[in-house]
């Protein structure tokens, strides 16, 4: 009697600690998964996102979808999807690269122990394929849905514009007016976190000008024609261009620091996007050239520049390199795009915030759509989608 129990006790508290083990080492969803606000474990300044998708985090290979979904009466949350190919190699991966940063200091290369791991079992050619967001597959995709940007972050929530109703439908949600779908706007983020700023009177859209110069955002919208109807002065004379941007009303504001804003475009250049995540993954060594020159480009990324706005301000010379002559200072001129830094002139007030676009900054024809977020100290204060088309009228 008594050895059959011990046996049996033995047996459960195996299987319960690789029960365990299993619960901490394995992030990635299974193939045909749907799953919502799935991260893995936090390392340095982020959490890993779309863990078990081929490709880092949420490659561009996923198949991306913006969708609002009905809270309340009159309010909507953003729901960003991912549909995204999965392998076990793939799998295997992420889990390996959680489990590492859970076992390991920050200073630990979990990167390469993990590629490294791939290689070996799956054979060079999968491994980078699947690096890249390709193929082979194993199963059907997986959804990744999130309705916020860090594990415990806040929801934006969203409202109808004005004439505009709620319509909330069993196969998809939103605004309609006049018959007709339209865009839900920004109101605010969900939780009331101390230290947030608040934000009233959300308007995003096309800018109209007086003489000249931006004045306010006249026609709300997430589709912006940029057909070159103004003018912006830029180093080669006047410019064709179109304004749009973003103003609203706020207090309980730190005037001290500004409002950072960050934006994403969802045909964002790959190897950029793949660099920035690399280098903002890293953990630098502080007492190494390289270290210091890490740690800088970590600083830079996080304050919101682009990899064209980091590298443009770096030069490389060679050690043998002779001195060159210091050029005088060119005028500058204010950037195409969303400045990445936006003053509070007080703890209460209202922000206006013009942004323009070239027309000839990309083909007619092409359509791109950007995430445009601002926080200040680290806590989001608004969010707002734009959706250019050039070569409109």
């Amino acid at each position: 009697m008594y050895r059959p129990v011990v046996a049996l006790a033995a047996v459960l508290f195996v299987l319960a600690l690789l029960q365990a083990q299993e619960s901490v080492a394995q992030w990635s969803a299974n193939p045909g998964e749907t799953i919502r606000n799935a991260f893995g474990p936090a390392k340095n300044k982020g959490a890993p996102v779309c863990r078990g998708a081929c490709g880092m985090d949420c490659p561009s290979s996923c198949e991306n979808e913006m969708q609002f979904e009905c809270v309340g009466a009159g309010t909507l949350i953003r729901v960003n999807t991912f549909s995204c190919g999965t392998h076990q190699g793939c799998r295997q991966h992420d889990d390996c690269l959680d489990r590492c940063s859970q076992e390991h200091s920050e200073e630990y290369d979990c990167q390469a122990e993990c590629h490294a791991e791939a290689v070996t079992d799956w054979g060079l050619e999968m491994a980078g394929s699947w690096a890249i967001g390709g193929g082979p597959f194993d199963g059907e995709p997986i959804q990744f849905e999130y309705t916020m940007d860090a594990p415990g972050g806040a929801e934006a929530i969203y409202r109808c514009p004005e004439g505009a109703r709620q319509d909330c439908t069993p196969t998809r949600d939103g605004c309609r007016a006049n018959g007709k779908p339209v865009d839900p706007v920004f109101d605010s983020f969900a939780g009331g976190v101390a230290g947030t700023v608040r934000v009233s009177g959300f308007r995003s859209g096309r800018v109209c000008t007086m003489g000249g110069q931006p004045s306010s955002v006249c026609q709300p919208a997430v589709d912006i024609q940029v057909s070159g109807r103004d003018y912006c002065t830029q180093s080669g004379g006047k410019q064709g261009c179109t304004w749009y941007g973003f103003e609203f009303d706020y207090s309980d504001a730190n005037p001290a620091e500004p409002l950072i804003c960050q934006t994403s475009a969802a045909d964002e250049d790959f190897l950029g996007g793949v660099v920035s995540k690399v280098i903002q993954s890293s953990s630098p060594d502080s007492d190494s050239d390289m270290g210091k020159l890490l740690g800088h480009l970590q600083e830079e990324l996080s304050s919101g520049k682009s990899m064209d706005e980091v590298f443009s301000g770096i030069t490389v010379t060679s050690a043998d390199a002779p001195m060159k002559e210091v050029a005088a200072p060119r005028e500058t001129f204010p950037k195409p795009g969303v400045p990445t830094e936006v003053a509070f002139n007080g703890v209460s007030g209202h922000v206006f915030v013009p942004i323009f676009e070239l027309r000839n900054a990309a083909p007619a024809g092409t359509s791109v759509e950007h995430m445009v977020r601002c926080s200040q100290q680290g806590k989001p204060v608004i969010e707002t989608a734009f959706r250019l088309h050039f070569g409109g009228n």
